[in-house]
């Protein structure tokens, strides 16, 4: 069913598996014609699992520890931030028309 969501999936599409395939099934599939419509269509498929508070706590240090190793890389990845999901037309305007952006994020909380 993952690589079939590929295919369904339109241009500029996010695809996000979030469970896993249990059992031994293999199924052959026309994976140069995916590939291709992956790349082509601009679609990214990402991966996620469950993750508590000890996980979080892990990123969060993680990335400051990045940042102590190499200041500033965060900042000139980050380039492009929305204040709150009621600014969700930004997000999408920066998305489709933004010629210098590398990382479009929407800050939902101020901490």
């Amino acid at each position: 069913m993952a690589f079939e969501a590929t295919e369904a999936l339109g241009k500029n599409g996010v695809l996000i598996l979030s469970s896993v395939t249990g059992g031994q099934q293999w199924s052959e599939i026309p994976a140069d014609q995916i590939n291709l419509g992956i790349v082509l269509g601009n679609k990214v498929i990402v991966g996620t699992v469950s993750a508590n508070r000890e996980h979080f706590k892990t990123g969060v240090r993680d990335l400051a520890c990045a940042e102590a190793a190499y200041p500033g890389w965060l900042k000139r990845l980050l380039t492009h931030p929305v204040k709150g999901l009621e600014n969700y037309g930004r997000l999408f305007q920066l998305l489709t028309e933004g010629k210098e952006t590398i990382k479009i994020y929407c800050d939902v909380a101020d901490f």
